[in-house]
């Protein structure tokens, strides 16, 4: 979730969204799922990311409005997607353009390896961004 509210909060005036999106050229991205796995829509979520400053704010008002009792399900729906189950949807060229650390990643690394690595190579110099999954 914190990774998806980066992504949100790029969306907000002033933001810089570059490649960071939460939707890929092939259809809903990881953040999208996790959305619609707790029953938020992105368009009140970045509206709350909007209003407030402190992410513990985001948090508690994530677990007023979201339905939580499927988060283990979602949790490991989102860690069990691999790049080969990926590449089975989308066409293979697309794929790594759009997640080109997994050029030299094993077709059976996990989604969020990519993600970590993408990240790693985008924000080299904030090497803080770690990609979490609601708990």
């Amino acid at each position: 979730m914190p990774r998806t509210i980066d992504k949100m909060r790029a969306q907000l005036s002033g933001g810089k969204t570059g490649a960071y999106s939460i939707t890929t050229p092939f259809g809903p991205g990881l953040s999208i799922l996790l959305l619609e796995g707790i029953g938020v829509t992105e368009e009140h979520l970045l509206q709350r990311i909007g209003e407030v400053s402190a992410e513990d704010e985001i948090a508690d008002w994530l677990r007023k409005h979201a339905d939580l009792s499927s988060v283990a399900d979602i949790n490991e729906r989102l860690r069990s997607q691999r790049i080969e189950d990926v590449l089975r949807l989308i066409p293979t060229p697309g794929f790594y353009k759009f997640y080109p650390a997994a050029v030299n990643m094993p077709k059976t690394s996990p989604m969020f390896e990519v993600l970590l690595e993408d990240d790693r190579v985008m924000f080299r110099k904030h090497s803080r961004v770690r990609p979490q999954i609601v708990k």
